[in-house]
């Protein structure tokens, strides 16, 4: 970013020079930035997936409700529209996309896997 005549003096009572300013952003831990929206990976459980839920995620300044419909599957993506970024003099807003990520459990209880062998014999693969 360049300030023109914002530097130091010159020399002999010149005109001042440039300051130049560096601005370094880090990426975010979470959201990433494509222009003027935010991309968001969001995980859910086997039930929430299956059966639809209302998930509660971070948004630039607060938070949101998403549903997720019944059968969501991985990499499903909801859109809220102008919850991005907002462009330099407001005229415009980027939108929010949340990413679905079906969980696979890594350690299920003894009724867990009970629960998920009874599911297993009811359900076929594509």
């Amino acid at each position: 970013l360049t300030l023109r005549g914002q530097g130091s003096l010159g020399a002999n009572g010149g005109r001042p020079g440039d300051f130049m300013v560096a601005i370094d952003v880090e990426a975010h831990k979470r959201f990433v930035r494509e222009g003027l929206d935010i991309h968001d990976e969001v995980p859910v459980n086997f039930a929430q997936a299956a059966l639809g839920a209302e998930i509660e995620v971070p948004v630039l300044g607060g938070t949101a409700t998403v549903k997720a419909k019944a059968n969501t599957q991985s990499g499903e993506t909801v859109r809220l529209k102008g919850q991005g970024i907002v462009e330099a003099g407001g005229r415009r807003h980027g939108d929010h996309y949340v990413h679905f990520k079906v969980v696979t459990p890594k350690k299920l209880s003894r009724d867990q896997k009970r629960l998920f062998e009874e599911l297993a014999r009811t359900l076929e693969t594509d």
